[in-house]
């Protein structure tokens, strides 16, 4: 059973956060707050590339779970919640910016507590390796751009977020074979885009590593 006692706060459950924050608990928003603005920074910056507008964009994400406070059903996770208004509000950013965004795939910005993507090879060093890396990684960033926002948004809730299909469905308000098919579409594009990237390096170890 959980305990719910304010000793405990520290280490509730987000929708427990929640739950005492409907009750009037500021003090749980603040731990919310603390728990998730870096990692929506991090999450926003994959898609519009900018520090300061990523900044801008997690605190428009908390104010608005603070402003919903009443809305939110703490019987449903939170998580899922909380990044489907994120992935709307940069959405909404991105057609206002009318720009596409560039997605860093190879370096996260410090305390980003997502698995960064690690190129081919990336254990080989040197000027020569650093370059095929760097020209790698511009190669992705420029085939995720080129996405429809759709499919470049389940890419990265599954490949940076960890989330599940069944997760992904619920913040992008799609059925899971849909999620499904976006991500094959995606990931089938971008492995068209590394075709030639690939066919040029020599065969490297067994990787499990995708995409």
């Amino acid at each position: 059973m959980e305990d719910d006692s304010p000793g405990n706060v520290d280490r509730d459950s987000d929708e427990s956060l929640m739950r005492r924050f409907q009750s009037g608990d500021t003090d749980a928003f603040v731990l919310l707050f603390n728990r998730y603005s870096t990692h929506l920074i991090n999450f926003a910056n994959r898609f519009l590339f900018s520090q300061e507008e990523s900044e801008d964009a997690a605190q428009e994400v908390l104010l608005r779970i603070h402003n919903a406070r009443d809305r939110y059903d703490a019987s449903r996770p939170f998580r899922p919640w909380l990044f489907s208004i994120a992935s709307r509000l940069i959405s909404n950013r991105l057609r206002q910016k009318k720009r596409h965004p560039l997605i860093s795939l190879f370096h996260s910005t410090e305390d980003d507590d997502s698995p960064p993507v690690d190129p081919p090879e990336r254990r080989g060093h040197g000027p020569e390796q650093n370059m095929e890396n760097q020209h790698l990684a511009t190669l992705i960033q420029s085939s995720l751009a080129l996405l429809p926002e759709n499919q470049r948004n389940a890419v990265i809730l599954a490949r940076f977020e960890e989330m599940t299909n069944e997760e992904i469905a619920q913040i992008m308000g799609t059925s899971v074979s849909s999620v499904k098919s976006l991500l094959f579409r995606a990931r089938q594009t971008l492995k068209n885009a590394l075709k030639p990237f690939i066919q040029n390096q020599p065969t490297p170890p067994k990787s499990t590593a995708t995409f």
